[in-house]
């Protein structure tokens, strides 16, 4: 999250330097390489593409990618998995819970043990390529018919626990649209509000990593392409209903409906101070706020992030319970789609995007 972060949060050096950590990391040996990819698609992997390049186009904190060619002339790229980077993961989760049980760094109220114990949890979903084969093919067909996204395909039989092979798509990251016509950029960012909404509220299934070179824009298509499923999130039909009646009481101004549905959904425990509990409609308002305006809604200008910023130490003070172990996901997509839309200068009317999910919810759930 550091690294997408708006440069009024943080400098612009510290910015770049967090994007480079972002894009680029340490290629494998040849012959690391060739042990991993041997021990997860067979010592005869060369003979299963018609053209592999050794080289990758990029690497990242898990792994690093390739350009091949199958043997039917299909472009695709391959995602490599470093070899025990599960362990070292858990290894230093481990050490850094220990290390914060015994030095008093984190005010209780913000939970760390919990936040660790699910960092821990959603980053090994995101070393299991098996797992996020399934993941894509089950968005994939979610999405299918939606005029806006594209999800590629998966090669099953060319993907293991730490391979995973993929159809190559077109486009560039959405990020690379900062500078684009603002017609341009206002369809992307409503493009991807459209998304999260969809997703929180119709499929009850997240992709929930914001990283911003996990989509790319296809100019000629107009559609965005979802690339990266490690982090996905399904939720319960229970969390997705009391949510969408969080939101929709933003739109009313509905504070005790407010503090009703976080109850059934565990933000609150029901015995909160008053300042805790204008500290948390606060800050569900600011999530609403965007929704809720008949007005085009503008990022820059309402700030959003910083409204929220300015609330965690109440938090981190007053909060009694832990938050649903959902929000952590939740909270991470959203504020995402928040800070690009932010990042985009975006402009939009997000208002018509909520109706049309809530109605579709009315229409077609069981309520």
């Amino acid at each position: 999250m550091v690294s997408i972060q708006d440069e009024s949060m943080i400098s612009p050096e510290f910015a770049k330097i967090m994007a480079r950590v972002r894009e680029n990391a340490d290629f494998m040996p040849d012959h690391q390489f060739d042990t991993q990819m041997s021990n997860n698609l067979g010592k005869d992997w060369k003979s299963k593409f018609q053209d592999f390049e050794m080289v990758p186009f990029a690497a990242a904190s898990l792994g690093q990618v390739h350009y091949a060619t199958l043997h039917d002339g299909t472009r695709v790229v391959v995602k490599v998995q470093y070899p025990g980077v599960a362990d070292s993961i858990n290894s230093d989760i481990d050490n850094l819970t220990a290390v914060l049980s015994v030095v008093d760094l984190v005010p209780k109220g913000a939970h760390v043990e919990q936040a660790l114990s699910i960092a821990k949890k959603e980053l090994a979903y995101e070393t299991d390529y098996i797992r996020e084969a399934d993941s894509q093919e089950k968005m994939k067909a979610l999405l299918e018919g939606d005029p806006d996204f594209e999800v590629p395909r998966v090669y099953k039989e060319l993907s293991s626990m730490h391979v995973l092979t993929q159809e190559f798509v077109e486009g560039d990251p959405i990020d690379a649209f900062v500078d684009a016509p603002l017609e341009l950029r206002n369809a992307i960012g409503l493009k991807m509000l459209k998304l999260c909404l969809r997703e929180l509220f119709e499929f009850q299934y997240m992709q929930t990593d914001p990283n911003w070179s996990n989509f790319f824009y296809d100019t000629q298509t107009k559609k965005i392409k979802l690339l990266d499923f490690g982090a996905t999130l399904e939720l319960t039909e229970e969390f997705s209903d009391n949510y969408l009646q969080v939101i929709r009481s933003c739109a009313t101004d509905n504070r005790q409906a407010i503090i009703d549905a976080s109850i059934k959904m565990g933000f609150l425990s029901g015995y909160e101070s008053e300042i805790m509990l204008d500290a948390h409609c606060a800050a569900i308002k600011v999530v609403g706020e965007p929704f809720a305006s008949e007005d085009n809604y503008d990022f820059v200008e309402k700030a959003a992030y910083k409204r929220v910023g300015k609330l965690l130490e109440v938090f981190a003070k007053h909060r009694i319970t832990a938050p649903p172990e959902e929000s952590y996901a939740l909270n991470r997509k959203l504020s995402g789609a928040f800070l690009l839309c932010t990042k985009l200068n975006a402009v939009i009317p997000c208002k018509p995007l909520f109706d049309t999910v809530y109605d579709h919810k009315m229409k077609h759930g069981d309520r």
